[in-house]
């Protein structure tokens, strides 16, 4: 039989969600200073004293709401990560499957996960979550090159997850169409892991003869 203390903690369960979830949906539209006790409270549909009942600040709310929308992306990319592709993956089909991504995340959610990784990465308590969510992307990237036969590729993902994240940046101004962005990004990567497979030797022999004066 469930008790009333039981049906209490869950229904605070429940409204600390919400609240978190109208936080980072007030966050995603106009910055932290759209987060207010106010605002949050009427997003979540609950009560104005709501807020402060549960978080002591506003600045607690927002750190939290951070908090937990990163890590519940790190599990998302964790999970991946651990997914066996059995369809056949291919470099030659990157740009269609960026492009793919791209139709489905438009530049407007980059801004907004840029956003929101960036103030966590600024804020000295979040510093570890965004860490680690940093973490578990470079190791999607890995078991994606794993698939493609590129091992081992540790500071390759590092390189490719760096272009995805200036990608999403240059998404924000419009320079380039989607589908440019698309085969500017695919591009980059397959340069990567070209000078990857060659091996350094080969590379540092390509740059050396740029510098040899022609004769």
């Amino acid at each position: 039989m469930v008790t009333r203390a039981q049906l209490s903690q869950e229904r605070s369960r429940v409204r600390r969600g919400q609240l978190l979830a109208a936080a980072i949906e007030l966050f995603a539209e106009g910055g932290s200073r759209a987060v207010t006790h106010r605002a949050v409270a009427a997003r979540a549909g609950l009560p104005s004293a709501t807020t402060t009942y549960y978080f002591e600040s506003i600045d607690d709310l927002i750190r939290e709401a951070l908090s937990a929308h990163i890590v519940q992306w790190t599990t998302e990319l964790d999970a991946l990560a651990k997914v066996d592709i059995e369809a056949e993956v291919r470099l030659d089909d990157a740009v269609r499957l960026i492009a793919k991504v791209f139709s489905q995340r438009g530049p407007e959610v980059a801004a907004v996960e840029l956003s929101i990784f960036l103030t966590a990465a600024r804020e000295p308590a979040l510093r570890d979550v965004a860490s680690r969510a940093m973490q578990s992307l470079e190791a999607l990237a890995s078991a994606l090159l794993a698939k493609v036969g590129v091992e081992p590729a540790g500071h390759l993902a590092v390189s490719i997850v760096t272009l995805i994240g200036g990608t999403a940046l240059r998404r924000q101004t419009g320079v380039y169409s989607e589908k440019e962005e698309a085969q500017l990004l695919t591009a980059a990567i397959r340069d990567l892991i070209a000078a990857h497979v060659l091996g350094t030797d080969h590379v540092d022999e390509a740059l050396a003869s740029l510098r040899e004066d022609p004769e």
